[in-house]
């Protein structure tokens, strides 16, 4: 069997999404050929990097106009086909030279350029649409997607109002690696007098100012935190040994274990780190979400009971967060949310998903 699975590098979610799904494929059948693609890179190979470099940019500076162009993107539904005699040509070698069994997309650029070439091909490879927003938008949805991975029960009952069938949904979450799905990742934590605190800034880099929220969690009594900077290496050389109750790490790529062994996770509200907090079960702290697909996740969170999140751009977060940490019950209470919040949202299991791929691929 051939798999192609296609993202896109706008933010770390698309690609890590795509990354759980080719692990799953793996393990469920160690004998398929997977091809991962980003497929913006294969489609505009001279400009990739500088569409990407913009995307960051307006999110990093200008997340205004990111916000009113989704948004209106959404209400106008914009269509996102690709156009022009070149594209298909690419898009044709591509499929020629994979020759996949079954496509998978984990972006809504790739979802609609395979659906249009399906549209004018006559091309019968299934695909398969993994919808990483908990959120609905227009641009995730395409009549030549033969399944649906969606992440929330409400965003299946949107697709079924929309004409989709329910045999073609299975409500997975959003795919996280399987180092969140291992049966330790939900073994009960133990617990002490000792807080521990997980601090993240998002596939970006992006994350509130450092320093006094450190420098308040060092004056805490009876709380260690653990700062993962990523690929900021800034960020890390000016944190790293800086308390002796902190723990500054670069890149890692095992965030499962920092995630199961923390009380409380402080970072971005991103859809697939919302998924990873889920599998892991550990209460989430965010702090004045500025883009709109984070600003549903926060919101999401909040009204499941798993998440405090301090909204007001110019509201201090520093006494919100100090009240929760030493509020026993509702930390517990929080844990509680989350546990309860994993087995309601998620319908099948990502290996039962693939499973039901492959059925469907030799039916």
């Amino acid at each position: 069997m051939k798999v192609l699975v296609l993202s896109g590098r706008f933010g770390m979610g698309h690609e890590m999404a795509a990354n759980a799904i080719c692990e799953q494929f793996r393990k469920i059948d160690e004998q398929a050929e997977i091809e991962k693609k980003d497929l913006l890179e294969e489609l505009y190979p001279h400009i990739s990097k500088f569409i990407f470099g913009g995307f960051r940019m307006m999110v990093e500076h200008c997340y205004g106009i990111y916000n009113f162009i989704y948004k209106m993107s959404g209400r106008m539904k914009v269509e996102m086909r690709p156009r022009g005699k070149a594209l298909y040509k690419r898009l044709k070698k591509i499929m020629d030279g994979e020759q996949p069994d079954v496509i998978v997309c984990t972006h809504p650029m790739c979802v609609k350029a395979i659906a249009s070439y399906k549209e004018k091909t006559g091309l019968k490879t299934p695909l398969v649409t993994c919808i990483t927003d908990i959120s609905m938008h227009p641009e995730w949805t395409a009549s030549q997607t033969d399944i649906y991975l969606a992440p929330t029960q409400e965003i299946k009952r949107h697709l079924i109002k929309e004409g989709t069938r329910a045999e073609d949904i299975l409500v997975t979450g959003i795919p996280v690696r399987q180092q969140f799905l291992d049966a330790d990742c939900r073994q009960k934590r133990e617990r002490n007098r000792t807080r521990r605190v997980l601090i993240m800034g998002g596939g970006l880099g992006l994350m509130p100012d450092l320093k006094e929220l450190l420098e308040k969690l060092h004056s805490m009594q009876g709380v260690e935190s653990v700062v993962i900077t990523g690929k900021n290496h800034k960020m890390y050389e000016e944190w790293v040994n800086r308390y002796e109750d902190v723990e500054v790490l670069g890149y890692t790529e095992n965030i499962s274990r920092y995630m199961r062994g923390a009380d409380l996770v402080i970072t971005k509200a991103g859809g697939i780190t919302l998924f990873e907090i889920l599998h892991s079960q550990v209460p989430l702290f965010v702090i004045h979400p500025f883009l709109e697909q984070e600003m549903n996740n926060a919101r999401y969170a909040a009204e499941k009971g798993f998440a405090k999140v301090i909204w007001g751009r110019r509201e201090d977060y520093i006494p919100e967060l100090e009240k929760l940490l030493s509020d026993e019950k509702m930390m517990e209470e929080m844990t509680g949310n989350v546990r309860r919040a994993c087995k309601e949202m998620i319908e099948v299991s990502l290996d039962e998903a693939v499973g039901i791929m492959e059925e469907r691929m030799t039916a």
